[in-house]
């Protein structure tokens, strides 16, 4: 039988426009950092915080939200983001590759 979680007390105060800020200990204990989101359950007189789950994007969710260098292909970019400058021909065309795959035809 698993025991319950040990519970801990923090303090915050609200401010004038409604805000509080977690203390550094909770946030850390949370794996919050600046920009996560968590959600607020009231029962009664108390709140509880969740963080909420960070959700994978989808692939597709992310095309388009790119922005490339001039002159240069998805494939491009993402190979320079993946190896040495220089190495993409040799990794493409090494003995081992039957196949290049592009992004764009992970779209089809």
């Amino acid at each position: 039988m698993t025991e319950p979680a040990e519970e801990r007390i923090y303090y915050a105060t609200v401010t004038s426009k409604g805000q509080i800020t977690l203390p550094k200990e909770l946030r850390e204990a949370l794996h919050l950092e600046a920009g996560s989101r968590v959600t607020l359950v009231a029962r009664g007189e108390t709140v509880t915080v969740k963080p909420e789950k960070r959700r994978r994007r989808d692939f597709r969710e992310a095309i388009g939200t790119l922005t490339l260098p001039d002159g240069m292909t998805a494939e491009e970019y993402v190979s320079d983001m993946r190896h040495d400058p220089g190495d993409r021909e040799i990794l493409q065309s090494g003995p081992g590759v039957k196949e290049i795959i592009r992004a764009s035809d992970l779209l089809k």
